[in-house]
């Protein structure tokens, strides 16, 4: 790998290399595997020429991996930019809509775009989902959220198969328990049996880690993303 960025950095005067949801790299580590801390590493030390650019959605989990605070990190100390897209105000939300629609010449009442702005919380990417399935013909809002949903399914899968207390966390905030008491107690009646304060810490921490979801005032929990919310409180 480093012998490949080495042979582009010679031929090339620039280079940018963008990687998404950067933090699935985490998962090449160790048996052999490709720890691409130490390719990053590399690159910022020595390849000037060359410039990375990480995205990911779920922010803890892309700090962990980088570990730039972690003395045991290849990449600590590292000096990097960091932007974060932060959701829309709802004015903003409204002008993206309909000057997107103009621009492709779709007609939208403005009851439809204040619904549904009102309904995705200022998420970017659902925002574009929506307008796009739009200008595609889509008009029913709410097969528009069902194909949404069955996309966040798939997402999903793979970390509710991983234990049922993820799914069973994300119901109980989506459904009005807020609160760690609220949510374990929702849980013990759900399954019916004891389920101890541990296992619901750490789902919650996991969550957390992956923004899916945050802890705001007063220690109360929320989901971040709406249609996650959405299909959780349909659960």
């Amino acid at each position: 790998m480093t012998d490949l960025l080495n042979a582009l950095s010679k031929n090339l005067s620039q280079i940018v290399i963008a990687i998404d949801e950067a933090q699935i790299l985490r998962m090449m580590r160790g048996f052999g595997k490709i720890d691409f801390t130490q390719v990053l590493a590399y690159t910022y030390d020595n390849l000037n020429n060359v410039k990375v650019v990480l995205t990911g959605s779920e922010v803890g989990l892309l700090h962990d991996f980088l570990g730039l605070d972690n003395p045991k990190s290849s990449l600590y100390g590292r000096f990097v930019e960091e932007l974060t897209i932060k959701p829309f105000s709802r004015d903003v939300s409204i002008q993206f809509l309909i000057t997107g629609f103009r621009q492709y010449g779709v007609e939208v009442t403005i009851n439809e775009v204040l619904d549904v702005v009102d309904g995705l919380d200022g998420i970017v990417g659902w925002l574009t989902y929506y307008g796009n399935a739009r200008v595609r013909g889509i008009s029913n809002i709410n097969e528009i959220y069902e194909r949404a949903m069955k996309l966040i399914d798939g997402e999903l899968k793979p970390l509710l198969n991983k234990s049922i207390y993820y799914g069973l966390v994300l119901e109980a905030i989506a459904r009005g328990r807020k609160h760690f008491n609220e949510i374990r107690e929702y849980i013990t009646l759900r399954l019916n049996k004891y389920v101890a304060p541990g296992e619901v810490e750490r789902a919650l921490s996991n969550l957390m880690k992956m923004s899916i979801v945050s802890r705001v005032t007063h220690g109360e929990y929320e989901i971040m993303d709406p249609i996650i919310r959405m299909k959780f409180s349909q659960v």
